[in-house]
């Protein structure tokens, strides 16, 4: 009977080691399985990853170049309002070849047609009159006595100025009034 018993204990021994690497290779299978799950989820998110960041980068080279073709449109417009001007003063210098009473004319008819193109830009001129001294759009190139201006007042525009959609592109340049001048006293007595 020990025998029996012994062989049975065996067994059971053997049944149990069966049992127990048979459950080892089911975890080590779930274990290996979800290893290979994480990694293919790994790679589909790399790969969505490098997709996402492929057309990212094409989406910034497509809006570099749209703004850069509009910045090229814009200029190619100003350029050509320009160039009409660039003929009006050659067809100027043509006739005034010819007819030299004619030239004046021709100067006349250029400027007017910058005036033009900078209004159609929508440049606004500043030409101050007696107003007072703005920094921010004047830009004062000498102080003056003045017995009819008041002090700090513009007596004399020298150039004009220039203004686009509120943003200054060239300040006016003036003569500003100190006021009346001070008189000095001379008289001797007083020194």
């Amino acid at each position: 009977m020990s025998n029996d018993k012994n062989s049975e204990e065996i067994k059971k021994n053997e049944n149990l080691d069966s049992s127990s690497k048979s459950e080892d290779k089911v975890e080590n299978t779930t274990e290996s399985d979800r290893c290979l799950k994480l990694q293919e989820e790994l790679d589909e998110l790399k790969d969505k990853y490098l997709r996402t960041s492929a057309e990212f980068d094409n989406y910034r080279k497509r809006m570099d170049k749209n703004m850069q073709d509009m910045v090229d449109a814009t200029k190619r417009s100003v350029i050509g309002d320009f160039l009409v001007v660039l003929e009006n003063m050659e067809k100027a210098l043509n006739v005034s070849k010819e007819h030299k009473e004619t030239i004046i004319e021709g100067i006349e008819l250029t400027v007017k047609s910058f005036k033009d193109l900078l209004k159609k830009h929508n440049v606004e001129t500043i030409e101050p009159g007696e107003e007072i001294f703005n920094p921010d759009i004047h830009e004062a190139l000498a102080t003056q006595d003045s017995e009819n201006v008041p002090k700090n007042s513009i007596i004399q525009t020298l150039e004009k100025g220039y203004i686009y959609k509120n943003k200054l592109i060239k300040p006016a340049k003036v003569i500003v009034s100190k006021g009346k001048k001070e008189k000095k006293n001379t008289n001797k007595e007083d020194i």
